[in-house]
């Protein structure tokens, strides 16, 4: 292996080792990382508020006090009707035994219920196996031991049932404290933090922080209002369905679909399952369902895409994996913050050059330009997916936009990789014949304004791009009424000028892709000039509109160029205002070609 090769792997290997070692840290400590998580996202929650109490002149820590003073309040409310509302709900339970015990014996009595046949062919094998088992293991039954628990056993069981909930509670006030010490710190921690990432790079590592700050608390509001809106609609629908504790289940909606893709299904089963319970007829459960089905298809279709539009700016794909992998690394914890955890990943990706791969991994931006996608669909000659990149770019904005920002870039590619070897004659050939194609596809008929004669002159430069540039001028100049003859890429230099001499037309355009056809490009408007001294000549160099295009431009200029555009609208615009200005009496006014 050469040392290029060895290079080459170093990066990915590196950056690989390095997603183990912080996969490893984040799973070992876990109790440290999720309180810190959850504490920084309340602050990026809290902060737009504590901002504008600012405002109100009463200082950073009456914001503080007051912002989390009402967001805890608000929570407790809360937890105390959940709270309320479970244990009213515990309470009326044993009315609906009998109900539920009639509906379980009414699936039993039924020899012919699918149910009760898959449970008895499972328990049928169950036994099977249990019988084989309970004989092996009666040979070998291990002597009897008899376990007395001690005074520190006891404190162990007492410990046991009273940690998960002290636990709890103790993350709890450990998230409240570091909240509202992060909502104090504010603007100094996030200064002290751009100081230690972004030293060199402030400017980059500021708007890396104030972006991804932006978006999450963005995302979290949004996600806070949906919810909200999902348990109010689900409340008040089991409210008029007749459902018990309508306000709890209202509320454990908004709860539960904070978890994505399994939160609403979680949210849905315990209404049906008490639906079931406490009602003979079905109408109630089918209703309940036909709400949950509802309520849920409005949200995630309607005001979910409304509401979220680009406050995330990551994939649909990004989203499920980063779910599926923040689950895997904290359980029912990692689900909740795997969306706002994958934000802050994008904007890392989106500043920093090292992890530009995460931004192009799960990002929303396209992977590929559509120039790019184009020149790709060429090179693997499927003429249909091509035509779909300039069709699709001409539905969402313009042929003309579709012509300069995707057909151009692509036969800019062509030729580059062309002249580099990369690509070969044949390949090349085949890549502008699909490209004449569906030019010609297309082609729509000329505008209703009168067409001005004598017709524009195009002349491709050097070689089969340019003609290709300058049909596609042609056809641009058609949609404004104005008829554009193209010669052929295989006539020779002197040939062109012979027939542009012949024709005499007020306006040739001389069509080039750089760089190699702008030597040629030169030639021909010199001899030109030498002909036709009173025509207009003007210059496609169809390139960006760079500095090196002012150098080549001004190189035109002095060799009789009128005008030299780099783009076909720039180039289409100038040949409609001076056909309007040379038009002969009687001709209608033409308008330029709509952008």
């Amino acid at each position: 292996m050469n040392l290029a090769d060895r290079k080459s792997l170093t990066g990915p290997l590196l950056v690989l080792s390095l997603f183990l070692v912080v996969a490893a840290t984040l799973r070992f400590a876990q109790d440290f990382f999720i309180p810190m998580v959850f504490a920084g996202l309340l602050s990026f929650l809290l902060s737009p508020l504590v901002r504008r109490l600012e405002r109100l002149r009463i200082g950073r820590v009456g914001a503080v006090l007051v912002t989390a003073a009402m967001a805890f309040l608000f929570i407790g409310a809360l937890a105390f009707l959940v709270t309320s509302q479970f244990l009213d709900l515990a309470g009326s339970l044993p009315k609906y035994r009998t109900n539920l015990i009639a509906r379980v014996s009414a699936l039993k009595t039924n020899p012919n219920n699918p149910l009760r046949l898959a449970v008895q062919t499972i328990s049928d094998v169950t036994s099977a196996l249990n019988k084989s088992e309970d004989a092996a293991v009666e040979k070998a039954r291990p002597a009897r031991v008899e376990v007395v628990q001690t005074a520190d056993g006891s404190i162990q069981i007492l410990m046991g049932v009273l940690w998960p909930v002290v636990g709890p509670l103790g993350n709890t006030a450990v998230v409240i404290v570091i909240v509202v010490f992060m909502l104090m710190a504010g603007a100094d921690l996030r200064d002290r933090m751009i100081h230690l990432i972004g030293r060199g790079r402030l400017r980059v590592t500021t708007q890396a922080f104030d972006e991804a700050g932006s978006r999450i608390s963005r995302y979290l509001l949004v996600q806070l209002l949906v919810n909200s809106s999902f348990g109010l609609a689900i409340g008040i629908g089991l409210y008029f369905i007749g459902i018990p504790n309508a306000v709890f289940w209202g509320l454990l909606a908004i709860v539960l679909r904070f978890l994505p893709y399994i939160g609403p299904w979680l949210a849905v089963a315990f209404p049906i399952a008490l639906s079931i319970a406490a009602f003979e007829s079905w109408n109630q459960p089918l209703l309940t369902i036909g709400l949950f089905v509802t309520v849920e298809l409005i949200v995630a279709n309607v005001i979910e895409p409304w509401l979220y539009g680009t406050t995330t700016e990551i994939s649909p794909l990004a989203v499920i994996v980063s779910a599926l992998f923040w689950t895997w690394l904290w359980g029912g914890v990692g689900l909740v913050l795997a969306t706002p955890l994958t934000v802050c990943l994008a904007v890392a990706g989106k500043y920093l050059p090292a992890l530009g791969f995460l931004d192009l991994l799960i990002g929303d931006k396209p992977s590929i330009s559509p120039a790019d996608r184009l020149y790709q669909r060429l090179l693997a000659l499927n003429e249909y997916e091509a035509s779909d990149v300039i069709e699709s770019h001409t539905h969402e904005q313009s042929a003309l936009s579709a012509f300069d920002e995707v057909v151009l870039p692509a036969l800019r590619n062509i030729e580059a990789d062309f002249r580099a070897g990369v690509l070969s004659d044949i390949a090349r050939t085949d890549a502008f014949q699909i490209l004449r194609q569906i030019i010609a596809e297309l082609a729509q008929p000329p505008a209703e304004s009168s067409t001005i004669t004598p017709s524009i002159l195009c002349i491709p430069a050097s070689h089969e791009g340019d003609e290709i540039a300058a049909l596609l001028l042609a056809q641009v100049l058609a949609q404004s009424g104005i008829t554009a003859t193209v010669l052929s890429s295989t006539l020779l230099a002197a040939e062109s000028i012979e027939q542009a001499a012949t024709l005499s037309p007020p306006i040739i355009c001389i069509s080039s892709l750089p760089p190699v056809s702008t030597i040629a490009a030169r030639t021909i408007c010199k001899r030109l000039r030498d002909r036709l001294p009173s025509a207009r000549i003007i210059v496609g160099l169809w390139q960006p509109d760079d500095a090196e295009f002012i150098i080549r431009r001004d190189r035109l200029g002095k060799v009789g160029a009128s005008e030299t555009f780099p783009d076909l609208r720039r180039a289409a615009a100038d040949i409609v205002a001076y056909a309007n200005c040379t038009a002969p009496p009687g001709t209608d006014s033409l308008a330029p070609p709509a952008p």
